[in-house]
């Protein structure tokens, strides 16, 4: 019976899109990669990952690089952070069901714990910070053998096309929401289990599933 839910930060629980942008428009004149105005954003987060690296003119051997330096320029901006409308309310509804509620983020750790203490949402069981910009089914594997759980116990949300694809690496079901990073038909394409389009979906699902 589902028991764990996952989630991801950065587009599920965060909006930190304007951040972002910014970070990656700062960064443009070091890693001699293009700038972008919000409605190229548009475009970026209609296509794979992998391919958005490729439009913004970055080779792959520089990615480990520009994501530590990512983090600790979000690092310096992550008091501009806000939360979705309606994340608070479900955060605390799922906890006083008595439900485990976990994240699962490409972030770093020192970024997620600021951000739910200033919401004062610092009641999650557990945050991974999963290094792997394309691994990030194994932290899932990871989440499931440290708390000896079987596959249909767990489900994890998220708002980005590897999310999805990372779930379906490792068999668990996955709600994909519609107001993060990617955009709509793209989520679409991968399949999720489950659409939300708002929080309170996240909510009904989960309680019908338990």
């Amino acid at each position: 019976m589902l028991s764990h839910i996952i989630f991801d930060f950065d587009g599920t629980l965060a909006d930190s899109g304007e951040i972002g942008l910014q970070i990656i428009n700062e960064f443009a004149d070091k890693y001699n990669s293009k700038k972008f105005t919000k409605e190229d954003i548009l475009i970026l987060n209609s296509v794979p990952i992998k391919e958005r690296f490729k439009l913004l003119k970055i080779p792959f051997y520089k990615i480990p690089q520009i994501l530590i330096d990512g983090l600790l320029r979000y690092k310096q901006l992550v008091g501009l952070v806000t939360i979705f409308d309606g994340i608070e309310n479900l955060i605390k509804s799922l906890k006083s069901e008595n439900y485990k509620i976990s994240i699962i983020s490409s972030n770093s750790t020192d970024n997620i714990n600021y951000f739910l203490k200033k919401y004062g949402l610092d009641i999650f069981d557990s945050i991974i910070s999963s290094k792997n910009l394309f691994g990030k089914h194994k932290s899932i594997m990871y989440y499931l053998k440290k708390y000896k759980l079987e596959n249909d116990q767990v489900i994890y949300v998220g708002d980005e096309l590897r999310d999805i694809e990372a779930c379906k690496k490792v068999g668990v079901k996955v709600i994909a929401v519609d107001w993060g990073y990617d955009s709509l038909d793209l989520i679409k394409s991968a399949k999720p289990d489950y659409i939300a389009h708002n929080p309170q979906n996240i909510f009904d699902i989960v309680k019908k599933l338990t």
